[in-house]
């Protein structure tokens, strides 16, 4: 495995500002040089950790990576900044990850039409930004014409913040988030469109931080605008279940529902291998 970390700033030769993340941590695979001009081309993964943007969840980082990376993926976890730094920051930081994995995906060995994105809690909000919004003012004014690259070609959205509405909303992430902005520019449900790419939603009824309606509104609105659209809603467990396993929680896992909502990662896995998201020999 390559392990390493790039400074998106540094890259795009962007003022830093208010700024003190914008970073990607990458896990790359190594080419097998034994296979004497045999190389292999893979589907790449950027994972938006939650933490309604006041941290960034570690429990939804390198988890996700490495369960991905074990299905052959290369992958790209974003460190973003969080409040008090509020819009345009966090998007357009998603938006340098987009870009960095297009613009160099021949040297990252990652098919460029295969590049997903997936998000968590908060972070699924930033993930359905880059997903439903990848042409945002802030985004075209840094990018122009480019910014139509941010788009990922799938998106995996785990117990995503998605509605401002009062009664379902985490209205924490919102204003975190937006600072003085409207909510309701950034509330995901009204702002779907046909062009968006496929979606994965997954979370669980029981889920008292993010209220399961978030998903369910979300759903239907891709439903609605013929969006192809996957989501799976687990009978019980609480917010931030991750990978849902003994790696993300301290205490011994007594709970029958952390097994049945791991499955998301299968369900979710399979969802991208239908849509071409494989390992394949370069050409």
């Amino acid at each position: 495995m390559i392990h390493d970390r790039i400074d998106l700033y540094t890259y795009f030769s962007r003022p830093r500002g208010t700024a003190k993340a914008g970073t990607l941590t990458r896990y790359l695979h190594a080419q097998i040089t034994e296979w004497q001009g045999l190389e292999r081309v893979r589907p790449a993964l950027l994972v938006i950790p939650g933490g309604g943007y006041a941290m960034v969840s570690q429990r939804e980082a390198e988890p996700i990576a490495v369960r991905f990376f074990e299905q052959g993926y290369n992958v790209f976890v974003l460190e973003y900044d969080v409040a008090p730094v509020h819009y345009p920051v966090q998007l357009l930081q998603a938006g340098m990850a987009m870009l960095y994995l297009r613009r160099e995906s021949a040297a990252l060995a990652i098919d460029g039409r295969h590049i997903a994105a997936v998000g968590f809690s908060a972070g699924g909000h930033l993930c359905g930004c880059i997903s439903l919004l990848w042409d945002d003012p802030a985004l075209r004014e840094a990018f122009g014409d480019e910014c139509a690259k941010i788009r990922p070609d799938a998106a995996l959205l785990g117990y995503p913040v998605i509605s401002c509405d009062p009664a379902k909303a985490h209205i924490d992430s919102f204003a975190n988030f937006c600072g003085g902005i409207p909510f309701e520019a950034y509330s995901l449900e009204k702002r779907v469109r046909p062009s968006a790419p496929p979606c994965f939603i997954w979370a669980t009824t029981t889920d008292d931080v993010v209220p399961v309606e978030n998903s369910l509104r979300l759903y239907s609105a891709l439903h609605e605008a013929g969006v192809p659209a996957e989501m799976h809603l687990f009978e019980k467990g609480q917010h931030g279940l991750a990978t849902c396993d003994e790696e993300v929680f301290s205490g011994p896992l007594e709970e029958p529902y952390y097994a049945q909502a791991s499955n998301w990662l299968p369900l979710a896995f399979g969802f991208l291998r239908a849509r071409g998201f494989v390992l394949q020999n370069k050409e």
